[in-house]
């Protein structure tokens, strides 16, 4: 059985709201297959208390989940002044990577680079981000002969109900159902208990939401984000970890993709550039 975690990183408000306002929003699935999570739980408590010792203290190993190091968090640290943080950062993204390869997950999601002055509409795109994601994930499933659930991180009870809904009425549709090797439709869940959802917050916020910075935005003094594009231009060229590859290449290669009828390409992470149409290949470039 397979597992699919949803988490975002972003908001919906124009990007040039507040200096806070995020520059793009990116909706992320971590695939997950149902045997490898015992073990993929237990190494990522693991590397929670190597980078973050300090937030361990007194608890019990098992409490140690609740713990949320959030992806915001590394973010700050990549953009800090202070060396020693942008190094933990770097080195933790490292240590992720490491451990979301070694447990043979796979990566879905759907990027948004925001037009100044223009909101996003928060129902409309996380809905038709998840019937995209599904698609994709119903195709993994199919290929592999497996069943599976998507597992999103909770967000307002309207919202997951909206979400969800749009997923209950195609599957159970009169014409057929587009998502045989779902089960279900989308539960939502808090994270504190999930490292599958703490994991796909941390790549989406990381890893995908900076390095779409990086690729597809211009700096702006203005912008806490936009001001850091040197930096976050910086995190799909890093090469740390146990592999000797640059981030963004291990992201690509972890994106399942693949031909559909047509013979094209489908699946991965799809980039929306509203600025300057530019393609999703820009995310993996040097």
């Amino acid at each position: 059985m397979q597992f699919c975690y949803l988490d975002e990183a972003g908001g919906c408000e124009p990007p040039d709201l507040s200096p806070a306002a995020t520059p793009a929003m990116v909706i992320l699935g971590l695939v997950v297959d149902a045997a490898s999570i015992p073990l993929l739980t237990r190494d990522f408590l693991a590397l929670k208390r190597q980078y973050f010792p300090n937030r361990f203290d007194g608890r019990r190993a098992l409490d140690h989940i609740l713990v949320e190091i959030k992806g915001s968090e590394i973010l700050q640290m990549t953009r800090s002044d202070s060396r020693n943080k942008r190094r933990v950062a770097t080195r933790f993204r490292g240590a992720l990577l490491d451990l979301v390869e070694a447990h043979g997950c796979r990566l879905l999601g759907r990027v948004w680079i925001k037009e100044p002055g223009r909101s996003m509409s928060p129902d409309g795109s996380y809905c038709s981000a998840v019937q995209l994601i599904t698609t994709h994930f119903n195709q993994y499933m199919q290929v592999r002969s497996d069943i599976g659930m998507v597992i999103a991180d909770s967000r307002q009870s309207h919202t997951n109900r909206r979400v969800a809904h749009s997923i209950f009425t195609q599957k159970w549709r009169s014409a057929g159902d587009p998502y045989p090797a779902l089960r279900d439709v989308p539960l939502f869940a808090c994270s504190d208990n999930h490292a599958g959802l703490q994991i796909a917050d941390l790549i989406a916020s990381t890893l995908v939401f900076p390095m779409a910075i990086g690729a597809y935005c211009t700096r702006d003094p203005r912008n806490a984000h936009t001001a850091a594009v040197n930096r976050y231009a910086g995190i799909g060229s890093e090469m740390i970890g146990e592999s000797a590859r640059r981030s963004a290449e291990r992201i690509k290669d972890l994106q399942f993709r693949y031909r559909d009828e047509m013979g094209h390409w489908r699946g991965g992470i799809t980039v929306s550039d509203a600025i300057g149409k530019r393609p999703g290949s820009l995310l993996f470039a040097p």
